[in-house]
């Protein structure tokens, strides 16, 4: 097939081999992970702006940019257009990745700051094509094979250049330490048991039928078998697992991810005939990936021998010591009654009105058109209708209703917030919230059309027709995982917008957040939220009432304060609450027993079936000290970078 690819080439052997400026960029790192490339900024200093770029893990041919910004890494999506231009989301597009850099390197837009100072490899350090594989390599079993086909290697390099590689890499693996051809499964067994156990030391093997494969694995000190299916003789599978074109594209993927596996493929077991030379070069690609260069800037008191994060996936983070606790400062838990969810649980489940994607986003115009016009003044009694009963809350109830603007003009449909007994401390509770919601409008935030001052005070907002996140999520048990993170996504970019206005939240649950639609969510219940004051950096609360523990950070707990990165640990326990299928966090455990859980360094447990990356956002949300907790801007980045994944994968 190949030969009639290239049958029209013709050898001269003065031609200069053409392989694309990218892999031969200085900070251009291969095929490696995003844990990886997180890894390399900060051991090379986590400077703003410090930037490197990689080939995605999946699929092959794109790339992503890893840059460095307020001590983080964010990823960029770097994808190949039909037409082989690349761009960013949203952005322009470039003849090649290195384009692209080049022109944000001025140009600010889509990025969080400027990609500015390349973090270049280690002289000794080459790009990673495959494990144990470096784009040299590669490029060199390339170029043999184009001067054995007599072909042009201009075009098996550049034009071509995917027939060819997928040409080179399709037998590579009998060149690789962890091949051992044509062995019993008994043998394979003694290889590994004389070799030692490892988690995740392996070794591929031929079967005896000539025509599949075997991986045998070592875990928790034991053996695990899998066979590798061969599909039309095109394609390699473990059982029920994605296909790839080749057997070294099939480590290459489990050596990144666990993806169904006990746990990721680590080191092989080398095969007796390995020669010393190809098994210190296989060890070498990755022992020197981590590893600091002179000429990047590193940051003064940086670490240059931190665990990289895949390391520790899906295990939570080390424990950490807690900070002092103030004398007393918890004994309120003693005497404190969680009730957080019991209102919600008592609640009729109705079916709720379905609207369709047109009807909502036509609801969302007329709501941001008519809080204009009433926000300044109350609405008065007869412009509101009630009806039936949506919620509960402390105060008094949230009921559906129907708000008339003026006699000729189409009634809106609404949520109504009603006090009850008129009580003068929910009043009181209710103005402040109004006076808070204001100044919020944001598509993912539910905004408030105005205050009805009747019999009782009413406070009325944007009607969410599905309801609760958490009822919903109940009863959709097959959500996929590409909807889970487009809600993940939305539910971010409402905190974001709150964070840049400097409220916090103080109740972020999934019970708090409403759908309009099963793909339009919207943060709600702003009773417990605050505007941090400009000359404190947090809202300190006076003392302690109805608090939603499970989802509430150390730091709250301890000493009553708030701000954005207290709202960011709440987001991480709602991500849990998405991806577990809206399950009570800490199942029944008590408030003290959650406290001493986490102080021990524990966190929830990875969801069943959660891919290690979002499972790693979450412990990135969840870590002790709230400095070390991501913003918003750059969750959601992270969030995005994975929905489009997922999304183009239909998983």
């Amino acid at each position: 097939m190949l030969k009639k690819i290239f049958r029209s080439s013709k050898t001269n052997e003065q031609e200069e081999p053409v392989i694309p400026r990218v892999y031969n960029e200085p900070y251009f790192y291969g095929r490696i992970t995003r844990q990886e490339a997180e890894a390399i900024l900060e051991v090379n200093g986590m400077k703003d702006g410090l930037f490197l770029l990689r080939e995605s893990i999946t699929p092959m041919g794109n790339f992503s940019l890893t840059m460095a910004f307020d001590k983080k890494a964010v990823h960029y999506a770097i994808e190949k257009k039909i037409d082989g231009q690349f761009m960013i989301a949203e952005g322009l597009t470039f003849r090649d990745p290195i384009e692209l850099i080049e022109h944000y390197q001025t140009h600010k837009t889509g990025f969080v700051t400027v990609p500015k100072i390349p973090c270049q490899r280690s002289p000794d350090q080459d790009a990673i094509a495959f494990r144990g594989v470096s784009y040299q390599d590669l490029h060199n079993h390339m170029k043999a094979t184009a001067k054995n086909l007599n072909a042009s290697l201009s075009q098996a390099l550049g034009a071509k250049r995917e027939a060819m590689l997928m040409h080179v890499v399709k037998n590579m693996h009998e060149k690789m330490p962890w091949f051992h051809g044509e062995i019993s499964r008994e043998e394979c067994i003694r290889r590994l048991e004389t070799d030692g156990h490892q988690d995740g030391k392996f070794i591929i093997r031929s079967r005896a039928d000539g025509q599949t494969f075997a991986l045998t694995m070592s875990s928790d000190n034991a053996m695990r078998h899998y066979f590798i299916l061969v599909h039309d003789g095109e394609t390699y599978s473990i059982e029920n697992g994605q296909r790839f074109k080749a057997l070294i594209i099939l480590v290459d993927h489990y050596h990144n991810k666990r993806d169904g596996l006990p746990c990721k493929l680590t080191v092989p077991c080398p095969a007796p005939e390995t020669k010393h030379q190809t098994w210190e070069r296989y060890i070498n690609l990755s022992k020197n990936l981590c590893k600091a260069n002179p000429a990047n800037p590193v940051r003064r008191g940086s670490s240059t021998s931190r665990e990289t994060s895949s390391s520790r996936l899906p295990l939570p983070p080390r424990p950490r010591p807690a900070p002092p606790i103030p004398p007393n400062a918890l004994g309120w838990l003693n005497n404190h009654h969680d009730e957080e969810e019991d209102e919600l649980d008592a609640l009729p489940d109705l079916p709720a009105p379905v609207i369709s994607q047109e009807q909502a986003e036509h609801l969302e115009s007329v709501y941001i058109d008519i809080r204009d016009d009433v926000l300044s003044n109350d609405l008065r009694p007869d412009q509101v209708r009630l009806e039936g009963k949506l919620g509960s809350g402390q105060f008094g109830e949230v009921r559906r209703g129907m708000c008339y603007l003026t006699s000729r003009s189409n009634p809106v449909p609404v949520a109504v917030k009603t006090l009850k007994n008129n009580d003068p401390a929910g009043e009181k509770e209710i103005l402040s919230e109004a006076s808070l919601m204001k100044q919020l409008n944001h598509q993912h935030i539910v905004r408030m059309i105005g205050v009805c001052k009747g019999e009782s005070l009413m406070l009325v907002m944007e009607l969410a027709e599905l309801g609760p996140l958490k009822k919903y999520l109940e009863k959709n048990l097959d959500i996929r995982v590409w909807h889970q993170l487009e809600l993940m996504v939305q539910i971010c970019d409402g905190m974001r917008y709150l964070e840049s206005k400097d409220v916090v939240h103080r109740d972020l649950a999934a019970r708090n957040v409403l759908l309009v639609t099963d793909h339009f969510a919207k943060i709600s219940d702003f009773g417990m939220s605050r505007m941090v004051d400009n000359s404190s950096a947090y809202y300190l609360a006076h003392g302690p009432g109805r608090w939603p523990l499970m989802w509430y950070a150390p730091e709250c707990l301890y000493f009553h304060k708030f701000d954005s990165k207290s709202d960011v640990w709440s987001f991480g326990v709602t991500m849990w609450e998405i991806m577990s299928n809206g399950s009570r966090p800490y199942d029944r455990k008590k408030p003290q027993q959650i406290l001493h859980f986490i102080e021990s360094g524990n966190r929830l447990n990875k969801p069943r079936n959660c891919d290690d990356r979002i499972y790693e956002i979450m412990l990135q949300c969840w870590e002790f000290s709230k400095e070390d907790r991501p913003h918003f801007q750059l969750l959601k980045i992270s969030l995005e970078e994975l929905y489009r994944e997922f999304l183009r994968l239909q998983i």
